[in-house]
């Protein structure tokens, strides 16, 4: 019996051994079971809980293990900014839900398409076209000021209805944010009551909520294979093929309507025009397709639309609770803009409070705790420790906004975290809400520019009283949602009080 103990015994300690054995020259970091790594920890605190608690043990960049994967956690910012820069740590892990999006669209097993998902060549032709044309149609200019205020008028429209009456106005700026990303993409705008604009909202903001690079059915192939029918991969195949019909549907009516004319006023007719002027040789997995057409639109949308329509959600749970940040936010307005006029993006450079509330609004609501996660490419270093070819990066940009060792009172709301104390606006090194490097968001020059628009003219038209504390928060390791709450609209025409 005791020989049985013994050799039972000598098994675990050789196995909680080799769980422990980093890979040469990492970080240190926790301690980790054998088969499962840190996972059960991960999983059962919630990755942001468990990460928070790692980078207190073992610092701003460590090594975790999730089953048979090693990985690096860097939450310093300088570390982030570097590694995010470097092009050897670009690459991007695997990611299972765009198997599903890739095989929907091509039917088969196939390289992956896109720019999130894609590394190499691939991804830098992708990439370039897609920025190089979407600066061609104003993006993060004032170029698309036009568009952007069409949607605000039927939003404004909107708010006017609803003025003195209770409401959750978190899912109203869905429609007008998809509504301007459709506009660039395919040239033209739905109107509110337009069913397929409502289906289309409530497509995009379902799939985004079911994304989460940390669960393991979404992460790991053999989970998946072991548990075919989990909730999880049913949802993220669903809603992607239901998002994928309607792009492929749209791109069909689109190429009838156009015929033979040669449009490259949005994204859509400039990419098909650039098809036609490739060679048959110069066609492969890496150059401009009808796949990564269709690839790259879906994530326009699920990239573009969430984040800009919960950084205004956020906005107005955090205006609603805080009145002295709203007041002075308006009086700045009424002095600069003048109460009879429309604020513009021509006002952003004197509005130097109202910028520095929107760049609370995104510190205080961690829209993207952690960057999508990177791979190496190729052997380099961080921070003085070694990093092989094939390591997963995971940086926690929710590290940095929220951490008092980067800001006096970091748990409360206070636009003046960004201005100097001669009132000018200024955006610490720390502040990364987007990422850095290339692997940023594309729609962030868009977002910025949307943000204002959209938040500047509601607050100059309205104020906002908070109805109740908030109770059921809304949770997700890809966009951060603020909780349910409800709001009274009221104009400030009329008396506050």
């Amino acid at each position: 019996m005791w020989t049985t103990v013994a050799l039972v015994v000598t098994v675990l300690v050789i196995l909680f051994v080799r769980a422990n054995i980093r890979p040469a020259g990492f970080p240190p970091g926790p301690f980790c079971l054998p088969f499962f790594g840190n996972a059960l920890h991960i999983i059962l605190l919630s990755p942001k809980v468990a990460f928070e608690k790692y980078v207190n043990d073992y610092g701003g960049i460590l090594s975790y293990r999730v089953f048979n994967t090693w990985g690096l956690l860097v939450s310093d910012p300088a570390l982030m900014k570097a590694g995010m820069a470097d092009p050897a740590l670009s690459g991007r892990i695997d990611l299972i839900l765009f198997d599903h999006r890739d095989s929907i669209i091509r039917r088969n097993k196939s390289a992956p398409l896109g720019i999130i998902s894609t590394s190499g060549d691939v991804w830098k032709n992708q990439r370039r076209f897609t920025l190089r044309t979407l600066r061609d149609l104003g993006f993060g200019r004032s170029t698309l000021e036009p568009i952007m205020q069409e949607e605000l008028e039927e939003l404004l429209k909107l708010f006017r209805e609803r003025e003195g009456e209770k409401v959750e106005v978190g899912l109203l700026f869905n429609r007008s944010i998809v509504n301007v990303i459709w506009a660039i993409t395919i040239g033209k705008r739905y109107s509110y009551d337009d069913k397929k604009l409502e289906k289309l909202v409530e497509k995009v903001s379902k799939m985004v909520q079911t994304f989460n690079p940390f669960h393991p059915a979404l992460r790991f192939r053999w989970v998946k294979k072991l548990f075919p029918n989990l909730t999880v991969i049913h949802n993220t195949h669903h809603y992607m093929a239901e998002l994928l019909a309607f792009i492929e549907s749209e791109i069909e009516v689109y190429k009838q309507q156009k015929g033979d004319q040669e449009d490259t006023s949005c994204y859509i007719g400039a990419y098909l025009h650039e098809l036609e002027q490739l060679k048959p040789d110069e066609e492969d997995d890496t150059s401009l397709s009808m796949d990564h057409l269709k690839a790259n639109i879906l994530e326009l949308f699920l990239g573009g639309s969430e984040t800009t329509s919960s950084t205004l959600w956020w906005a107005v749970y955090w205006l609603a609770s805080n009145q002295n940040a709203q007041r002075a936010m308006q009086e700045e307005m009424d002095r600069v803009v003048g109460r009879c006029n429309t604020p513009t993006i021509s006002h952003m450079d004197r509005l130097p409070y109202t910028m520095a509330t929107i760049y609370e609004v995104q510190r205080m609501g961690d829209l993207v705790p952690f960057a999508i996660p990177h791979m190496a490419t190729e052997a380099t270093s961080l921070g003085g420790y070694r990093i092989s070819e094939g390591t997963q990066m995971m940086f926690n940009l929710s590290h940095g906004l929220l951490n008092s060792r980067y800001w006096k009172d970091h748990d409360k709301f206070r636009p003046e975290h960004f201005l100097t104390e001669d009132g000018k606006v200024f955006k610490p090194d720390h502040f990364m809400p987007f990422g850095f490097g290339k692997r940023v968001c594309l729609g962030e020059s868009l977002a910025r520019l949307e943000v204002f628009v959209f938040l500047a003219s509601l607050m100059h038209r309205f104020s906002w009283r908070i109805t109740e504390d908030p109770v059921v928060w809304e949770t997700s390791t890809v966009i951060s949602r603020p909780p349910k709450f409800s709001v009274y609209i009221v104009s400030r025409d009329q008396d506050m009080d």
